[in-house]
């Protein structure tokens, strides 16, 4: 199994905390989910994330009117609002979604990529109706070529996520520990989160269970690949904490 080792980038202020030798392939970009720049402003975003990891692929979050409906409590002082402010949310068929879709689209183009994070909230349920907008909207994104990536919410179990996502092609990112610090189950997982808020370091303890599970999975699924993303203020340390745990095993 390949494994590659990405950050979150909520705000640009972390990568103060970046060396030249921490192994970032991947970088979240977060900050296109409340407020996706215009493109000229993306790339050079894209220039000051290459300048710290060069060889970094570089991801946005879909932009949230895509995935959000308006009573999701998103709370956003924007300086880019809809054209159209009909029904947007839940990969609707309606012009706002297909907009939230275009900028979308353009930013991923800004920062070099054909993929996209979107974080879904709790009020997208795993009825049926959820599960038609969503297989309708991978379709059209496939056939423009692009592939997503699932951050699933509330009601949605990681294993439903994933079984769900593996029926269209739809890679499930999800928390990589629970909430007393066990590893969560890592079957049909292709992108897993350790979060990193100002209190929350990573021990070397659960690093190393951590590295066993992933390194049992690679044991079991040669041909498997997976993405470890570290989250929040102490991504760097963690990401460092689980490296030195892995160079262990």
């Amino acid at each position: 199994m390949s494994l590659r080792l990405g950050i979150a980038v909520n705000d640009e202020s972390v990568l103060k905390g970046a060396r030249e030798t921490d192994p970032v392939e991947v970088v979240l970009v977060r900050s296109t989910f409340l407020n996706p720049p215009r493109a000229a402003s993306v790339k050079r975003l894209a220039q000051r994330l290459r300048a710290r990891h060069p060889k970094a692929e570089l991801i946005p979050y879909a932009w949230h009117y895509l995935s959000h409906e308006p009573d999701d409590g998103i709370v956003v002082g924007t300086n880019r609002s809809l054209d159209d402010t009909g029904s947007y949310g839940h990969f609707r068929d309606t012009p706002a979604v297909n907009q939230a879709w275009a900028v979308t689209k353009v930013t991923a183009e800004a920062l070099g990529t054909r993929s996209f994070v979107v974080g879904t909230p709790p009020s997208f349920s795993p009825g049926n109706l959820s599960r038609r907008r969503m297989t309708r909207f991978v379709e059209q994104a496939r056939a423009e070529g692009y592939s997503m990536i699932w951050e699933a919410q509330g009601l949605w179990e990681t294993q439903a996520a994933a079984a769900f996502g593996s029926t269209i092609d739809v890679e499930v990112y999800a928390p990589a520990f629970g909430m007393t610090g066990q590893v969560l189950e890592l079957d049909g997982v292709d992108w897993l989160r350790v979060a990193g808020g100002k209190d929350a370091r990573v021990r070397s303890s659960n690093a190393e269970v951590l590295a066993y599970a992933l390194a049992e999975r690679m044991d079991a699924d040669p041909e498997a690949s997976l993405t470890l993303i570290f989250d929040g203020p102490r991504c760097y340390t963690n990401l460092r904490t689980f490296v030195s745990a892995l160079e262990m095993l």
